[in-house]
């Protein structure tokens, strides 16, 4: 077997170059060449050539205002980190589809006469136009119903109670295995949410208005599409008693009070840092 060692400067770079877009492989290959480190750390342009290569983009990172508006703060990850991140969350996660989440972006890719595609599509006026495949987690995350009769439902709204249990927390020993919530999960979050992906997605009810608009100049991941679905969920009675419901089920197991249970979930802020559970400050006022 050759050692690294004994090849050029250009057939290093052009053997790096010519590897899939295998995150694990280039991630081992960052730390075993000593000739190639340096040029991995430095160039974040090409991991996120492999993360795209692999399916993944970079959701937006957000904040919210004392207001209690939600603004974007842009991407806060360099793209190696998040190579890292994703690779190590899928050794660890027990859910398949986290785990495989851009096996569905693979598949389009290799049978897609678009294989030249190195980066996201401008924009589209239509969610599910001809061209555009949406990615089938977020059907899966977004509708209590799943799978359902594409034939007869064209442009289904997703469910408000689905989308709000993708925000809420899960017991301890199951988050390696739900999701609970989705922000936990980087894989499924960063997976694209179509292909080919979009800077742009402009989503559609049956009757044809637009109900959601969502902008990741990195494309848009299932994470960007997730948050803007809760922007839209009600700030009403129904949602509160739901998410009420579910926190007091979890206090009950945990043998903490309201207030101890609602300071320990409040600092579980997700991968990049920034998730904030619905209707917690609620929960509080009632201890």
């Amino acid at each position: 077997m050759v050692a690294f060692a004994s090849l050029s400067d250009p057939l290093l770079l052009y053997l790096r170059f010519q590897l899939s877009p295998d995150l694990p492989t280039h991630i081992a290959l960052s730390q075993t060449c000593r000739r190639l480190r340096q040029l991995y750390l430095d160039d974040d342009p090409f991991w996120q050539f492999l993360c795209f290569g692999a399916g993944f983009g970079r959701p937006l990172r957000l904040r919210r205002e004392e207001r209690g508006d939600t603004v974007e703060l842009g991407n806060a990850l360099p793209w190696r980190m998040l190579a890292h991140v994703l690779v190590n969350h899928a050794r660890s996660c027990e859910i398949r589809s986290c785990r495989d989440a851009n096996a569905d972006f693979a598949e389009h890719y290799r049978s897609s006469a678009r294989t030249g595609i190195r980066s996201p599509l401008p924009t589209h006026t239509q969610a599910r136009d001809r061209d555009i495949a949406l990615h089938p987690l977020y059907f899966y995350l977004h509708f209590s119903q799943f799978p359902f009769d594409h034939a007869t439902v064209r442009d289904p709204t997703p469910d408000v109670l689905a989308v709000l249990l993708t925000l809420l927390p899960t017991f301890p020993e199951c988050r390696s295995s739900q999701y609970g919530p989705l922000c936990s999960h980087p894989n499924a979050s960063c997976a694209f949410a179509t292909f080919p992906p979009m800077e742009s997605l402009n989503f559609q009810d049956a009757q044809g208005n637009t109900f959601l608009t969502v902008h990741n100049p990195d494309g848009c991941t299932i994470l960007d599409i997730n948050r803007a679905l809760a922007a839209l969920i009600p700030n009403e009675i129904a949602a509160l008693e739901i998410a009420l419901s579910h926190y007091q089920d979890l206090i009950r197991t945990s043998g903490l009070s309201k207030t101890q249970w609602a300071d320990m979930v409040s600092k579980e802020r997700g991968f990049l840092g920034d998730h904030e559970y619905p209707f917690l400050r609620e929960l509080v006022a009632l201890a």
